[in-house]
């Protein structure tokens, strides 16, 4: 398994040198896709239990301090590093965060952290060249808080999913046909002890692209955690929805869905997905390897000691026009500590090397 393992890392870390050669030579399509959840830094747990409106102001306070305290732009240096590792083609982005202040009672709008400019500033010093090719605003929350003096401010935090795609390939290479966007039906509303109801919404982002010629669609989400029965709703919404396609897909994300779990009450999204007819990457390729993605640390603080248990970070594929060859995770040794410590994320990266088939008719 350590051999197998170590032959697929090899595989990925030598994408940049010997993809272009080979693809030159008419060989082999070959993409990469990866998926990674950036992390905002906070669970919420302290908003969650929050019963009265101080405790909500007292739980901002505190989860705002958090979020400050994981150092957002540092750890997306340290994504930015698993991506130059792996060069994908597409990369799956979730909890991509923005952080702002602002006087009591708004509007903030000084930006105290910026989650997608600072990987995109660490990869351009890196000599990568990424792009989004979309950014889909999910929720966008603001909420009183207390500053070292027990003054009130305000604080925004909004949450991003995102689609990067390398734009240094050429058109003939590897070309986006084709990109769409939406919010998911079933929705999340969270009711505050001041009387108001919060959405969260979540969605998922479709990306038709060729490959040489050959198409092939990567379908990006980020699915509910806090309730499974919207966790559900929304999986259905998805396998009856963009998933439909008449041309392979690549599924890259965080489905808050526990692959290990064999209990479809516990896990439904991933069982839904997986009765859809998709192929569920890792399993078939490192099978017996639990493959656990999250939590590398805990929250409540950030940096709390944690060992990960559950594989909720996936990248499974539907039709017959793509092969899996590798998958690998990135993200969760030591060695990619960034140079204070922290974690990039308390989700490990998925990276899948993919070979898009030639027609069969």
């Amino acid at each position: 398994m350590f051999k197998r393992l170590a032959a697929v890392l090899v595989a990925i870390a030598f994408l940049g040198v010997g993809l272009t050669s080979a693809n030159a030579q008419n060989r082999d399509r070959v993409s990469v896709v990866m998926t990674k959840n950036m992390d905002t830094g906070s669970d919420f747990g302290f908003v969650v239990s929050a019963t009265t409106p101080l405790d909500l102001v007292l739980a901002v306070t505190a989860t705002y301090q958090e979020i400050q305290a994981s150092n957002i732009p540092e750890r997306a240096g340290g994504v930015a590093r698993e991506i130059q590792a792996t060069r994908p083609y597409l990369v799956s982005l979730q909890e991509v965060t923005e952080v702002r202040t602002g006087p009591f009672g708004g509007p903030a709008t000084t930006v105290v952290a910026d989650g997608l400019k600072s990987l995109l500033a660490s990869l351009a010093q890196r000599g990568l060249h990424y792009e989004p090719v979309a950014i889909q605003m999910n929720a966008d929350v603001e909420a009183p808080a207390f500053d070292p003096l027990f003054n009130l401010f305000d604080v925004r935090v909004t949450d991003f999913d995102v689609m990067l795609a390398r734009t240094d390939l050429p058109v003939s290479e590897f070309k986006l046909e084709r990109v769409e966007q939406q919010h998911f039906n079933a929705m999340l509303v969270f009711p505050t002890p001041t009387g108001q109801s919060i959405p969260f919404p979540r969605g998922w982002i479709a990306v038709d692209t060729k490959l040489r010629g050959k198409s092939y669609r990567v379908l990006a989400t980020h699915l509910e955690t806090f309730n499974l029965d919207l966790q559900a709703a929304q999986a259905i919404e998805l396998v009856n929805g963009p998933a439909i396609s008449d041309v392979p897909v690549i599924l890259a994300g965080d489905l808050n869905s526990d692959a290990n779990n064999p209990d479809p009450a516990q896990s439904p999204a991933y069982h839904i997905v997986v009765d859809a007819g998709f192929l569920d990457v890792w399993s078939t390729i490192h099978p017996g390897n639990p493959g656990f993605t999250w939590p590398l640390h805990g929250e409540d603080p950030f940096t709390a000691s944690s060992s990960p248990g559950q594989r909720i970070d996936l990248i499974l594929t539907r039709g017959s026009g793509v092969e899996a060859r590798a998958i690998a995770l990135t993200g969760n040794s030591l060695t990619d500590l960034t140079p204070s410590g922290l974690w990039p994320s308390d989700h490990a990266g998925v990276v899948a090397l993919f070979q898009v088939l030639p027609s069969r008719d």
